[in-house]
């Protein structure tokens, strides 16, 4: 099959700090992809300048000022809605992609034709670009595969996701078809979207990282999963819209099971403080020890209180964690050391 053409957006607000790694990794990679469209959302520091800057020499690259603020999804939309190549790739612009992802990515999916995405796997890093750790992403093949709409809906069921924004890569007319990224669902739509699109036209993947997410206590998924209430109010959502666009995938076992991953991911970024509200949110025995741990474990604990909440609200999570993500993680991390030291 002839490899797939490829954009790349870049949806930005007041990151002109970050955005020269952002781009550089996209400009410089030795396969580079098609296009690459750069949103300013109403940018108040200096980033238009940095971007016009950064860009100017590239003649496949776009920068699009929005003339409203459309917040993230909206730029996002804008993004798409200029695209012209097969696929695309939305880019946080305090995140940046690694070498060689153009290329994997495309030779993927050339081999996985009607694929609805390809995504691949990620490093956390800090503000200075150091890595931290993988993300924790399950490892569902330890080697580059396609899996159909079917065993799609039994992965997500299986782990919730297998994805990681930053190197998720959507065909573009399938995902203009389900109707882009819905703003309702704030930092989760790109989840919320990628599984719709899986569970209808099947998903490649990689096991390998092409991509580097930042980690900061402010931004845009942290704020989203903080917010308990308005985790609830995206489940009420996804009980009456998710049946309407993937009725195979959004069944009431796979939207109980997200509810309750919803809510540890809400206890984890909050640092084990939303326990109690949490609580309130569930009921018999999870909400009694929920209630007990919030008591007896003292709020400096956070990272026991986090652990001990995980068996509570995820039991069913327990054995793809350790297969799918600790042992998974130790493979692929074996793997990037020995081609390091194929390099050298």
């Amino acid at each position: 099959m002839k490899e797939p053409s490829i954009a790349v957006i870049v949806p930005n607000r007041n990151d002109a700090r970050f955005l020269p790694r952002c781009l550089r990794s996209i400009l410089d990679q030795p396969v580079p992809p098609e296009e690459l469209i750069v949103v300013d959302d109403q940018s108040t520091d200096d980033s238009v300048a940095v971007i016009r800057s950064s860009v100017a020499a590239t003649p496949w690259a776009q920068l699009a000022i929005n003339p409203v603020n459309l917040g993230t999804n909206g730029a996002l939309n804008e993004g798409l809605r200029r695209a012209r190549s097969d696929y695309v790739l939305f880019l946080a612009s305090n995140d940046f992609l690694l070498p060689g992802i153009f290329a994997r990515a495309k030779a993927c999916l050339a081999g996985s034709p009607g694929a609805g995405l390809w995504s691949a796997m990620s490093w956390l890093v800090d503000e200075e670009d150091r890595p931290v750790r993988l993300h924790p992403s399950p490892v569902v093949a330890l080697k580059d595969a396609y899996f159909p709409p079917e065993r799609c809906v039994k992965l997500a069921h299986r782990f919730g996701n297998w994805f990681t924004g930053s190197t998720l890569i959507y065909h573009r007319d399938t995902l203009q078809a389900a109707g882009g990224f819905d703003p309702a669902y704030r930092a989760l739509s790109d989840l919320i979207t990628a599984l719709v699109i899986a569970s209808r036209c099947g998903a490649a993947y990689s096991p390998e990282p092409f991509a580097a997410i930042r980690i900061h206590g402010d931004s845009y998924s942290s704020r989203t999963l903080r917010d308990v209430t308005g985790l609830e109010e995206m489940l009420e959502q996804l009980w009456v819209r998710g049946p309407q666009l993937s009725p195979q995938l959004f069944t009431a076992p796979f939207l109980e099971r997200t509810g309750l991953r919803f809510r540890f991911a809400a206890v984890r970024a909050s640092g084990g403080a939303a326990i109690a509200e949490v609580a309130s949110r569930v009921t018999g025995w999870k909400r009694a020890t929920l209630l007990i741990v919030d008591r007896i474990v003292p709020a400096t604990f956070g990272l026991l209180r986090v652990a001990l909440v995980f068996p509570i609200l995820r039991p069913f999570d327990i054995l793809p964690t350790v297969w799918n993500r600790l042992l998974g993680w130790a493979v692929v991390r074996l793997r990037v050391q020995l081609q390091r030291r194929q390099r050298r």
